[in-house]
């Protein structure tokens, strides 16, 4: 009985030390939603990279020169972005995979 007790006690203290955590959101940055909103009209170009030059968008293809989309416009910044999942060089490879995004081989695989 005393094991059990105690047990209850032990239980309740450590409920209630877990749910004195304060919870937050973190909404998202207007920077973020504008490039989420850029991405939907470029993607639908089939084309993952877009530049930003003077408030105009550009998407760009390995298939020669791109024009601007003339139906939308951005606050962004001028510069090259990416749309999706991209990794960076020395990036760890995702799981069963053996090379990444860039061709180069991993340092190991899981």
């Amino acid at each position: 009985m005393k094991f059990l007790l105690s047990g209850v006690a032990l239980i309740t203290l450590l409920s209630a030390a877990a749910c004195s955590q304060e919870r937050m959101y973190v909404y998202p940055q207007g920077k973020r939603l504008e490039l989420q909103r850029i991405c939907r009209a470029v993607t639908a170009g089939n084309t993952n990279r877009f530049m930003v030059f003077m408030g105009k968008i550009y998407p760009l293809n390995n298939d020669g020169p791109t024009a601007p989309l003339e139906e939308i416009s951005t606050t962004l910044e001028d510069a090259g972005y990416f749309c999706g999942p991209y990794r960076l060089k020395n990036s760890p490879c995702s799981p069963g995979k053996n090379r990444r995004l860039d061709q180069s081989a991993c340092a190991f695989s899981r």
